[in-house]
């Protein structure tokens, strides 16, 4: 949907994702067998329903680059660039950080959901990032937070849902966060 959102913008706007960021961190730190540590993993448990659920979890190092992709972002904007933020909160102090670091920034949070069993089927036809159980365990992380705008995407496409974002928000174009 950013990518979607961005070909339809007029100005250019840069889309910075929070998979961009876990790309830059060395694989052997990041989400495999070694488990626990200063980078990032999966917590996989398996829920009463007998299915996968998983949460990301991070130490201290991952911690560091989630960290710098917020200041990262901050930059970017004070310098005078657009961006598109693509973020999946991976535990409930994201959102409040983001939102402090972007204070002083004209900012719209949008909330894409769907239902479990909708994102459940989108991640086993997912073919690269794909972790059984991530969708399930990361669909409540944003509950309770207020957003501007909450798309269900659950019978739209990414352009039909970039559309109904850009039908919805009070972009000018020239200065759309």
């Amino acid at each position: 949907m950013a990518d979607e959102l961005q070909e339809r913008l007029t100005t250019p706007h840069l889309v910075v994702g929070l998979d961009h960021f876990f790309s830059m961190f060395p694989h052997h730190w990041a989400g495999h067998p070694r488990g626990p540590g200063p980078g990032f993993w999966y917590y996989d448990t398996v829920d009463a329903d007998g299915l996968p659920r998983a949460r990301i979890r991070y130490g201290d190092a991952g911690r560091r680059l989630l960290v710098g992709q917020r200041a990262a972002v901050r930059a970017l904007l004070d310098a005078g660039n657009d961006v598109v933020l693509d973020e999946m909160p991976v535990d409930r102090t994201i959102l409040p950080a983001w939102r402090r670091e972007l204070a002083g920034h004209r900012t719209w949070w949008v909330r894409l959901t769907a239902p479990l069993d909708v994102v459940e089927a989108r991640e086993a036809g997912r073919a690269h990032g794909r972790h059984l159980g991530n969708a399930r365990g990361h669909l409540d992380v944003a509950a309770g937070e207020s957003f501007d705008l909450t798309i269900d995407t659950s019978a739209r496409s990414p352009a039909e849902v970039a559309d109904a974002v850009l039908a919805a928000l009070p972009l000018d174009g020239a200065r759309s966060r």
